[in-house]
This record gives C-alpha cells, structure tokens and sequence, in this order.
C-alpha cells in the first residue's frame, strides 16, 4: 500500500494511502474504536441519510452565499454517490463508538470532501457507471493554508503537507481547488445536530421496511384463517384441554396482534420526523446563517421524500433521545408477537408421534446428525431467537436514552447499532416467518378430530343449563382422576429427615 498522503493535527503527522478517500481524523479514530463489530459500512440506511444531511447543508448554504457553488455543488455531487450506494468502504469505523459520533460525522466529511476536489478535478468524461472518473488522488493536496512544504514524488505527483488541518486540494492546469472537512462539508453544522437527524432518518426509513414486512406475517396469518374459519380444534388453557375453538378465529386473532405491533411501530417512527437539522452544537442555531435552517430542512425533505419538519424544540432534539426509546419498545413488541406465535406452532407441531402433532410445519431441513429423518422447527426456532436479541437490543437503548447528560446525549452510537441492526432483524426474520412457515403450514385435521373428543364442551353446556356443581357431579371426568394420594403417614416430615428424633 502506498502511503503517499500525509496530513497533519494537533496530535501529529499521519500517512495515508492515496487510495483512501477518508482523513487524518478518521485514521485515528479507526485506532481508537478497533472493535472487531460492526463498520459503518454495514449500516447503508445510516451512510445515506447522512450524506442526505450534507447535500441539504451544502445546498442550503450554496443559497445563503456562504459556501462557494462550484465547492458546494461538487459536495451535492458526492453525497449524491454515497446515498446511491458507492464510496462505502471508505467508511471503515466501527459504528459503536466515543464522541456522540463525530468520528462518524468526520468520516463522512473527510470522504465527501476528497471526492468533491476529485469531481472538482476531473474532465467533462464520466466513467460506465455514469460517475465522473476517479483520478487516484494523483492531483491532491493535502494541508491547509499555512506551513506548507510542496515536494514532488516519484511520479511527479504534488504534494502539500501543513503544520495543521486537513483539507484536499486539486490542481488541474496550474487551478488550485480546494475543499476542506471542516470549512465547506461541515459548514453551518456540529455532529450533535446531524448525528440526531441522520439517525432519525435512518431509524424511520428502516422502520417503514420493517412495517410492510410485518403486514405480510399478518396477511399470511389472515389466509390460514380464511382456510381453516370452520376447522373446530381442541382449545388449551394452562397446557390443559379446554374447550373448542376454530383454529381460523385463532389465526385470526394472531393476525390482529402482528397488526397492532405494525401500527406501534409505524406511530412511533413517525414521530421521528421532527428533526434539529439546524441546532448547531446545543440547540442555539450558533455558527449558522440566518435562515439557514429552513432552507436545509426544507431541501432535506425533498431528497428523502419524507414530511420532515424541525423539532419541538432544538435543545430536547440534541439532548434528549427518547423517540427512539419509543421505537425500541415497538421493535421489541413486534419480536415478542411473533415469537408468540413461532412458540404456539412449534408445541401444537411437536411429535409427529409422542407429541401434539396438531399442526404440519413445512420441512426445511434435516434435524439431526445421529436421528435420521427427525426434521426440526427451525424457522419458529429463529423467530423465537431474534426476539430474545430485540429484547436485548432494547433495554441497551433505553440504557443509553436514561444516561445522557446535561445539553446533549453522547449515545447516540450505540443506539444507532441496537434499532438499525435489530429493526434489519425483525424485518427478515418476518419475510422468513411467512415465505418459509406460515405460507406452507397446514392443521393436520386427523389429529385435531382426535384430541378433539377430549374438549370440555359438554361439561362447560351441562353447567351452563344445570349449574357448576351439577355438572361436576353428573359430568364423566374418569380421564381426570388424579393417581392414588400417598398415604401422610408414609411421607417424611422435612423437620425431622429420617434417622433423627
């Protein structure tokens, strides 16, 4: 790897390769929060909301006259690559991390300031994907005004390096453009208002995903109810023989659970759609224009087709995540009714011999290395599983919203991985539930006429007519006999174990 770049901080000196779009502050970071997890890479709901942020930023700014419109277009165009998909491996860091997420916030800046001089720089000529042609940095400049020291590498490329900062620069027929992190990318900004409204984004558009999945778990229950409305089956209380009931009402009913927790889920995203774009470092708007706000908010709404509008209130926007604990409540409800119904059809399919065997799963694979021909309930078993992990998932964020301090709450990292990576769960492990399960699952309808004839209907109509304690009396309950009492003379007294006085 060459390291041909080398940027400079108040720490020291970095050198960076010239294939990396990123800077000296990601470079350290990437140190820091050396995880082994998740990189930001694997959270693309994340990456395009935020990139998303700094089209509307430099948008925004473009149109107050303080950032420079060949600059901010050239930002536009980059962020554009980045919401659409590419440039992602140049986000290495782990998205669990120290500092609210200004590493992220940095990461992003750095890389869309880098490809910005690289658009900047490049001739009319676009490559097959449509995007203007990569030069690998072999026109860019890395320093900042001041203490600069060219020098030429082995290629003949140029070179700045500085005493401080980082920014990148482009030559291109004796022009020097530069772009700058700090000065152009994050202008009008601070990470503790577009972190917040990047997340925000990115929960609510993930949530929405996972809101039409559910929808088909319940359309899929709503099917198997219309099939089996007038199949009678045996009902259990407490694991014991009931009374009738048809197993379509019982689908039925499950169906309006996955429903209810869908609309839970889809009311408490919405209320994500108040956003503090514009509070700047602790809600006062410092280091913005006048208007600035507005115009970014507005323009934010256009490029992620969503009815967003300004928080209540900026201070609560930055210091306060408890939206999100809302979401991760019904995140978590949603796992838990589908692991209700994942747990009812794994006992009502258990046998097919010793056990209930009322309901046929479709086989998905084989169940056993030593049993042949045992198929196991894998898919309910996933269901059940993810659930555990949602529950999990949700009591960190709710750790994570009660911890905050004064103007803002610095975790926002570990929330961002808990709702993205488990909202992402719930919706596939849904999609699974109803394509691999509920779509091929079927009542074995001998087994349901069988147990059938145990049910207590006679008894429940006898005490309707005749009273409880007739029916108690006149009703055959042989099948209910308890064995034998042991005799309490022949039990040991637990006060006085055997072979004491």
């Amino acid at each position: 790897m060459d390291l041909n770049r080398v940027e400079h901080d108040l720490l020291g000196e970095i050198r960076l390769s010239s294939n990396d779009l990123f800077g000296i502050h990601t470079a350290r970071a990437s140190e820091n929060f050396r995880l082994g997890g998740e990189s930001l890479r694997q959270f693309p709901a994340l990456l395009t909301a935020l990139a998303q942020v700094k089209s509307a930023a430099a948008w925004a700014n473009v149109k107050l006259g303080v950032l420079p419109e060949e600059i901010g277009n050239a930002i536009m165009g980059a962020a554009a690559e980045v919401a659409a998909g590419d440039l992602h491996e140049h986000f290495p860091l782990d998205v669990v991390q120290g500092g609210g997420g200004t590493s992220t916030n940095m990461n992003m800046n750095e890389v869309l300031a880098t490809r910005a001089a690289e658009l900047l720089a490049t001739t009319p000529e676009t490559s097959p994907n449509g995007h203007a042609p990569r030069t690998d940095l072999d026109d860019h400049i890395t320093g900042d005004p001041g203490g600069q020291s060219a020098h030429m590498d082995p290629r003949g490329q140029t070179t700045l390096s500085a005493s401080h900062g980082q920014s990148t620069r482009v030559v291109r027929d004796g022009h020097v453009t530069r772009v700058d992190p700090h000065d152009h990318v994050n202008r009008s900004q601070s990470t503790n208002d577009v972190m917040p409204t990047a997340l925000n984004i990115a929960v609510l558009t993930t949530a929405q995903a996972t809101v039409r999945s559910l929808r088909v778990v319940a359309e899929s229950l709503r099917r198997q109810a219309a099939r089996y409305r007038s199949l009678e089956r045996l009902g259990r209380t407490c694991l014991q023989d009931a009374v009738p009931v048809p197993a379509g009402l019982v689908h039925d009913g499950q169906a309006s659970a996955v429903l209810s927790a869908a609309r839970l889920l889809e009311s408490a995203a919405g209320e994500l759609r108040g956003v503090p774009l514009g509070a700047t470092a602790i809600g006062t708007g410092l280091g913005a224009p006048p208007g600035y706000a507005e115009l970014a908010l507005e323009r934010l709404a256009e490029e992620t087709g969503l009815a967003l509008e300004p928080a209540a209130n900026l201070s609560d926007g930055i210091a306060s995540l408890e939206a999100m604990a809302s979401v991760a409540d019904a995140m978590a409800r949603g796992g838990r009714v589908l692991a209700r119904v994942a747990s009812d059809l794994r006992l009502l399919s258990s046998g097919p011999v010793g056990g209930i065997a009322e309901v046929r799963l479709p086989p998905m694979q084989a169940g056993s290395s030593i049993m042949p021909g045992k198929v196991n309930p894998v898919i309910p078993e996933l269901v059940m599983q993810v659930s555990f992990q949602l529950e999990g998932g949700a009591h960190t964020v709710h750790l994570a919203c009660a911890a905050g301090e004064l103007e803002v709450t610095p975790w926002g990292p570990v929330v961002t991985a808990e709702l993205l990576r488990g909202l992402r769960r719930l919706e596939r492990v849904a999609m699974l539930f109803a394509t691999r399960c509920l779509d091929g699952m079927a009542w074995n309808e001998d087994a349901v006429r069988d147990n059938l004839r145990g049910s207590l209907r006679e008894a429940v109509e006898s005490a309707v007519e005749h009273g409880h304690a007739y029916a108690v009396t006149h009703f055959p309950l042989e099948r209910l006999e308890a064995p034998e009492a042991p005799d309490p003379a022949q039990t040991p007294d637990p006060n006085h174990p055997a072979g004491t006085p």
